[in-house]
């Protein structure tokens, strides 16, 4: 394998992170950290412990109502309303974001076109992906959007990246993987099916 399989870790997180920023600002605002009163200083933000995925592959959330399957092995990490998936040797693959509503008079529709309309411009300026396709499916059932984007890695290589999004109730559902090549990381080829076991509960 690669060394540059590394950059498996990171890319989703960044590939969120220049959509969330950019794409629908109303939806989540920054929170100041918790303060510690005795100290008169915020107190630090705990890192994110991955955990193993429990013994019939499962993982449940019961706060957004969904469930993912994994394979043996797979470990979960949950950080506020991101959890993402990770192989045996802790590389990211899969990950689930669930971004609360505003209370305004948006359709479904209405926004899962913003999500579709921002995702190509913002994922080229955060990780130099292009876009490949947009696609109307479902998740689960729920009328979504699955974008897929072809990403550098190093000279001609390139990984896909997929996400798949919905609205339901007051929540967005984003279901996004990867897809590298078999040299960068073999537990990759687990990730499609991974995402597609995502079910609402």
């Amino acid at each position: 394998m690669k060394p540059q399989r590394m950059l498996i870790i990171g890319v989703l997180v960044v590939a969120l992170a220049a959509v969330l920023v950019v794409l629908l600002p109303s939806l989540s605002s920054p929170q100041p950290p918790p303060s510690d009163p005795e100290a008169g200083e915020p107190a630090p933000i705990p890192t994110p412990t991955p955990a193993p995925v429990p013994g019939n592959g499962t993982y449940i959330n019961t706060t957004y109502g969904y469930a993912v399957t994994c394979p043996e092995g797979w470990f979960f990490t949950e950080s506020g309303e991101s959890v993402w998936f990770s192989s045996p040797v802790k590389h990211e693959e899969v990950r689930v974001n669930t971004i609360p509503l505003p209370d305004e008079n948006t359709t479904d529709e209405e926004i899962l076109e913003e999500l579709n309309a921002s995702y190509a411009k913002d994922l080229k300026a955060g990780i130099g992906a292009e876009w490949v396709s947009t696609d109307r499916t479902h998740l689960d059932g729920i009328p979504a959007y699955e974008s897929v984007f072809s990403v550098p890695i190093v000279e001609d290589d390139r990984y896909t990246f997929v996400i798949r999004y919905a609205a339901r109730g007051d929540t967005v559902y984003s279901v996004m993987h990867t897809v590298f090549p078999a040299e960068y990381d073999v537990y990759n080829a687990d990730a499609a099916p991974v995402a597609e076991s995502f079910r609402f509960i």
